[in-house]
Parts: C-alpha cells; structure tokens; sequence
C-alpha cells in the first residue's frame, strides 16, 4: 500500500496506467494486488482518488498491454515467443497447449484469461499469433479488461469496508467472513484449474498443428 500510494503521488493515474500496460512485457507487475489496493486507497480521503478514473487508467492500462502482445504476436509470429519465451519459463510446448485452447474457446479464453495471471499475459500474444480478426478480439479485450479492473478494485472497496465493520462486531462476523472468504477463493481456484486443466487435458488428435516459423496463418 505504501509503494502505490508513493506511485499514485508521484505519477498519479499516468501510473497506475504505466504499471499495467508494463505487465505484458513480462515485468513482474503484481496486477491484481494493485487494483485491490487502489481499491483500498480510493476509501481513504486523503488520497483524493476518483472511481472513475481509478477504473479508466487501469483498464486503458490493461487493454494498452495486451494490445501490444497482440500486435507482436501478429507481426513477429510463434518464431518470436519461443525465442524470447524461454526467458519467462514459457516453453514451446506451454505455447502450443495455450493456442489449442484457444482456438477452441476463442472468446471465453479472452474473458476468463484476465483472471489468471500467467495466462493473462501469453493470451494477447497467442490472438495474434492466430490473427483473429481486430473487430472481434478489440471489443473482447476493451470489455475483459473492464471487468478485470472492476472485479479487483471493488475487492479493495469491499475488503476495506468489510474490515473496518469487523474490526467493530469481530465476534459476529467471524464465520460469514470466513463463509465469503471461502466462496471467493474457491470461485478464484476453479477458473484456475478450468483453465489448466483445457491446457492439459485436450486430446492429441484434435492438436492444432503449430504454425512454422515462417508462415502465418489466414485472417480469421
């Protein structure tokens, strides 16, 4: 909370902007618990935060990043991760695994991938890789990036206001906090394992080929 609040001085939203888009060039930018944080920021007055652009910048911030991947992934092709994707620990065979599943599931895994940290970075990448078709993949991300940001800023929100009511009336909301605690976690753990277990789980003989290294793909 120190390091964002320090951030949202010194840069204000421009920061908050910069750090998520910053995630998608594999710099370890720990999204999620930014938004919370922000979330929490925005109840204490003396920050001055507005809602409005507390959930512009992010969700620019996100979109801007994932446009990037995408627009990489169109230009430079699957020779550019598998080059550069070993660095990250991002293997050749974890790139084919993800650009299955999403030709599969093209518009679910564009939505649900924002929840899950690893995945949500190689996604854009893998869109463009698979040269789906900006009319479609722009709206999808605008949208999922939207509800990415809103998701974990309100977590802040709640979390705030939920602990400051528990602090006051601990002894009667021990247990439906925990009951709520549990319920997120749990609905957090099973998108997770969803999504590994398509990566993992798809049969060999409906594997989408991988593109070579010199070809692309069609327009979808």
């Amino acid at each position: 909370m120190h390091h964002l609040a320090h951030l949202l001085s010194t840069y204000g939203y421009w920061g908050l902007y910069g750090g998520l888009a910053l995630e998608y060039l594999f710099i370890p930018v720990p999204g999620e618990t930014t938004l919370t944080t922000a979330g929490i920021l925005w109840q204490k007055p003396q920050y001055h935060l507005s809602l409005f652009w507390l959930l512009l910048s992010t969700t620019l911030g996100t979109f801007t990043g994932a446009m990037f991947g995408y627009l990489v992934g169109r230009a430079l092709g699957r020779p550019f991760l598998v080059r550069y994707g070993k660095y990250v620990r991002l293997t050749p065979e974890r790139i084919d695994k993800a650009s299955r599943m999403f030709t599969r599931y093209t518009i679910p895994t564009l939505v649900l991938s924002r929840y899950i940290a690893g995945i949500r970075i190689i996604v854009p990448y893998i869109a463009g890789i698979n040269r789906v078709r900006l009319i479609l993949f722009v709206p999808v991300m605008l949208l999922s990036s939207l509800l990415w940001t809103s998701t974990f800023i309100l977590a802040g929100v709640v979390i705030e206001r939920a602990w400051r009511h528990f602090i006051h009336n601990w002894r009667h909301n021990l247990i439906p906090t925990l009951l709520i605690v549990a319920v997120l976690v749990a609905a957090y753990l099973y998108i997770h394992h969803w999504m590994k277990r398509r990566l993992n789980t798809d049969s060999p003989d409906e594997e989408v080929p991988p593109a070579s290294d010199s070809e692309d793909g069609p327009d979808r």
